[in-house]
């Protein structure tokens, strides 16, 4: 695991028990420090989830084909349909 997943796992352990302990015993700014916390784990979570759905090597450009299709659309087909109908 890399750091922000020890940092997420961290924050979310730390943020639940001092959100508890805080909700339970009136202290609010335990509660308000895990609650906090705990935003931060969704925050990494999210993060990492956004970053997942990237493929690898996403930093590179996407390269423009050579022959782009709208820039044969004046070209004659090589083999037009004959099915339609008259």
């Amino acid at each position: 695991m890399s750091g922000k997943a020890w940092l997420a796992l961290l924050c979310l352990l730390a943020g639940v028990a001092l959100a508890s302990y805080g909700l339970a015993y009136g202290a609010l700014l335990l509660a308000l420090a895990g609650l906090a916390l705990v935003m931060t784990f969704v925050y990494f979570a999210y993060a990492w989830v956004a970053g997942a759905s990237r493929p690898m090597g996403a930093q590179a450009r996407i390269t423009p084909a050579a022959d782009a299709a709208w820039s044969m659309k004046d070209q004659p087909l090589d083999n037009p349909r004959q099915d339609t109908q008259s």
